[in-house]
């Protein structure tokens, strides 16, 4: 499964991101397109002269909490900053759909149409698909579009991020800081193959040829069309002893090089397990998670390249504030004091730096 993860994490991230500009199309509700005093909508802004209405605003910074699940615990105090951040965004995004257009970036139709079809297929049923879609206000034509418009800034991200790189020394520097910070420690635990199945029955079909002696990737690989993962033979994974609970406790009792009775983990996912040697804890070393610090690194790198990208947008926009009385924090206003309280301050504000040294001697 983390192969399938490593192998696929940009479209599973562009598939969110889409999934994402999905459920906000209905909007959040904040401000239905007046000033909410019976006016009508108003420009609050201009970016690069192009006007911003305050529904806009207010619509964004209410999908951004909605997102971010502020929903109940947002204030009136908390929304100039979220809107100013609403604001930021949407300059950033104009200026990146520039970069887009100067960089000649495209976006091919099987790639929508592959990403339209990753879609569909995380719902149970077509007829769930269209029904969220037709809730949410969308036809396919309108998702393709957002779609088109993700995957063509995905590029451009990908661009910016191209030149980041990890040489051996940055890798080494980055496994002693993070050795120190016990970051590779592995905990007591037992190495085991894993395989998830289906069906029940695909699940004890193949335990029982793996139990009878045969190869566990081949029996695998025979049964792959009801296999939802496995790891192979050689490459087993750590199963730490303090998540051996529930359903796997089993594990923790299983002799070494035998298979566990099927396990069902949930509806659709039946497990099946040879334990193939215990673990202590200690420290990997360095070329058991080399591939995983280089990751590491160039995430480190790439995630600095595309804040400085963003940045660098934000400070081309030309920005123009037209009501700032949206965008600023009131003021605080310092607490009142009372009349009966003045001459005290007053005789304290007149004693001398000499007389309080006085009194701290005495």
């Amino acid at each position: 499964m983390m192969q399938y993860f490593r192998k696929n994490v940009r479209w599973i991230m562009l598939i969110i991101v889409i999934l994402f500009v999905v459920s906000c199309f209905a909007g959040y509700g904040m401000y239905t397109g007046g000033r909410g005093d019976g006016t009508s909508d108003y420009i609050v802004a201009r970016i690069d002269g192009d006007r911003v209405m305050r529904s806009e605003i207010e619509q964004e910074a209410g999908r951004m909490i909605q997102s971010m699940g502020m929903s109940e615990s947002v204030t009136s105090a908390d929304l100039p900053s979220i809107r100013s951040n609403v604001l930021d965004q949407l300059a950033i995004v104009k200026k990146l759909d520039q970069e887009v257009k100067s960089r000649k970036i495209t976006a091919t139709k099987d790639e929508i149409d592959a990403a339209f079809g990753d879609i569909e297929s995380s719902f149970p049923t077509r007829e769930l698909f269209l029904q969220q879609m037709q809730a949410a206000g969308l036809d396919e034509r309108k998702l393709k579009s957002s779609i088109e418009e993700q995957i063509l800034r995905q590029k451009v991200f990908d661009e910016v991020v191209a030149p980041a790189s990890a040489d051996e020394q940055e890798k080494r520097a980055f496994y002693d800081t993070m050795k120190a910070a016990f970051a590779f420690q592995r905990p007591e635990g037992f190495n085991v193959n894993v395989a998830h199945f289906t069906t029940e029955e695909s699940a004890k079909a193949a335990r029982a040829e793996v139990a009878s002696g045969k190869a566990w990737d081949g029996v695998m690989e025979a049964a792959s069309a009801d296999v939802l993962d496995y790891s192979p033979y050689a490459s087993p994974i750590l199963a730490p002893l303090s998540q051996l609970t529930g359903p796997l406790e089993p594990l923790k009792d299983l002799p070494i090089n035998k298979v566990t009775d099927v396990i069902k983990i949930a509806d659709g996912d039946f497990l099946v397990a040879v334990k193939r040697s215990k673990e202590a804890a200690r420290t990997s070393a360095y070329d058991e998670v080399s591939a995983d610090i280089e990751q590491m690194v160039l995430g480190q790198k790439r995630q600095g390249l595309q804040a400085n990208f963003l940045q660098d947008l934000r400070s081309k926009a030309n920005v123009e504030i037209l009501d700032d009385t949206i965008f600023s924090r009131p003021e605080v206003s310092a607490p009142a004091i009372p009349d009966d309280a003045a001459p005290e301050i007053a005789e304290d504000a007149a004693t001398s730096p000499d007389e309080v040294n006085s009194a701290g001697a005495e």
